[in-house]
């Protein structure tokens, strides 16, 4: 799986946000065509996605903040993304 460029800016769709379930204070992302449930995980990489980051940048925070090497968890990050 190739990587995406360094200079990628990972932002969600203007038609979809990030938002707390009222009911089981779970995160997720509503969008025209549905709800997506997060796990942890996924939210905090959804949660650093928001046009402001190079994809580089999410994942040196999430290697800070999860204590693992940023080489070891960029490509899952990217598949996640994509």
């Amino acid at each position: 799986m190739q990587l995406p460029s360094s200079e990628m800016r990972p932002k969600l769709s203007a038609r979809a946000r990030l938002q707390t379930d009222k009911v089981t204070g779970k995160p997720l992302v509503l969008y025209p065509e549905g709800v997506l449930m997060l796990n942890p995980t996924g939210h905090a990489i959804v949660s650093l996605c928001t046009g402001e980051s190079t994809f580089e940048e999410i994942v040196a925070k999430l290697a800070e903040r999860y204590k693992i090497p940023a080489a070891q968890i960029s490509p899952q990050v990217s598949e996640y993304l994509n």
